[in-house]
């Protein structure tokens, strides 16, 4: 009787208590690409690709706790709409407090400041197997474990506002090492490694500045390349980079949109002082990379539910030694059809050079594609 009487008054209490509901979101985007491949050695042959482009499913929420606080939290995982591949890697995840007057902490893994500037001007994010955007041939395209991250509330300034975005990470000893959809830091301490932007936005245009200190990154990227025996051998190098990117967005006109984006990145020596990865010896031999991109789009005023779109960028590495530079070159232009807000189809074509002295590798990729966003 009395275990009766403790479960009803635990019933009650539950009924009685109100609880904000998750939010279930996410995005599912899967194109047909066409990338003939070319070999240095091997007959060509060409190859037709199903992709899936940054498919994801996420959870998100929030609790009042005051007036101005609340806690949030949010959990998202990437599957392979193609079904090729290991489904639920890991993408953000978080658990925070935002306080309407000081900003938001968050604490799990997340993208870093840095990669988010470039959601702001790539506009082939995520094209190709996510290999046709800027993370397919530049640093600083990172998603770090251990960090603490803040969020500024926004700063109104004449027609516009100021935000700040600073995230801390510690590689708790482990060193620098990639992860389920992410990566590690070196060093021990929070701190060892951080990210920072400060962005200013009004209705005209959007400007934004940050740096990395010490993150993770991908060097010598080779975007779409599909060629099992290319001509320039070698592959990326993963290695902790220092990194200044600077993004531009104009609104001259209704309807278009002129974006660029301009970085140069440097490898931490002091993060492969004793280390012995795969990647520690060519990584310092790496000078520097720099890189940049300008790109339009533009929905016809006539028929808003297209936008065209095209967009050119590319990305030197530098070495120490005489090793000649290593120059990778993306063009692509393509044209999107939105049925709603949720739901779009999309065609592309774009080419891909990687040189190195007198050594050569062209990719050619032509796709068509379609994304729901629930």
């Amino acid at each position: 009787m009395k275990l009766n009487l403790l479960g009803f008054a635990m019933l009650s209490i539950l009924t009685t208590t109100t609880f904000a509901a998750p939010t279930l979101y996410g995005e599912i985007d899967a194109s047909v690409d066409y990338l003939p491949e070319k070999n240095a050695t091997k007959s060509n042959k060409d190859v037709w690709e199903i992709s899936s482009n940054s498919s994801f499913i996420g959870i998100k929420g929030d609790e009042k706790l005051t007036e101005r606080l609340n806690a949030v939290y949010g959990i998202e995982w990437s599957f392979n709409a193609d079904g090729d591949g290991s489904d639920w890697a890991q993408r953000n995840r978080f658990v925070g407090l935002k306080d309407a007057q000081f900003g938001t902490i968050k604490i799990g893994k997340h993208d870093t400041p840095v990669k988010q500037l470039s959601s702001t001007v790539d506009i082939f994010n995520n094209y190709v197997g996510n290999k046709a955007d800027i993370g397919g041939i530049f640093a600083g395209e990172n998603r770090i474990d251990n960090v603490v991250i803040y969020e500024s509330p926004a700063v109104k300034l004449l027609q516009g506002a100021f935000k700040l975005n600073a995230l801390l990470a510690t590689g708790e000893s482990a060193g620098i090492k990639q992860s389920s959809g992410g990566a590690k830091v070196a060093g021990r301490g929070l701190g060892d490694a951080w990210s920072a932007t400060v962005t200013y936005e009004n209705p005209l245009w959007v400007a934004g500045l940050g740096y990395d200190k010490a993150i993770p990154s991908t060097f010598t990227g080779r975007g779409l390349l599909n060629a099992a025996e290319p001509n320039i051998t070698g592959g990326s190098i993963f290695a902790a980079a220092n990194t200044v990117r600077a993004i531009g967005r104009v609104n001259p006109m209704d309807g278009l949109f002129l974006k660029a984006l301009l970085q140069s990145s440097e490898v931490e020596e002091r993060s492969y002082a004793d280390d012995a990865t795969k990647w520690a010896t060519k990584a310092k031999n790496i000078d520097n990379a720099k890189g940049w991109l300008v790109g339009a789009e533009y929905t016809l005023p006539a028929a808003k539910n297209w936008t065209i779109k095209g967009q050119y960028s590319q990305n030197t590495t530098r070495f120490k030694d005489n090793t000649d530079d290593f120059e990778a070159k993306q063009i692509i232009a393509g044209a999107d059809y939105a049925f709603n807000k949720q739901v779009k189809t999309y065609g592309y074509a774009g080419y891909l050079t990687l040189e190195q002295a007198s050594q050569k590798d062209k990719q050619p990729v032509a796709g068509l594609g379609l994304e729901f966003k629930f």
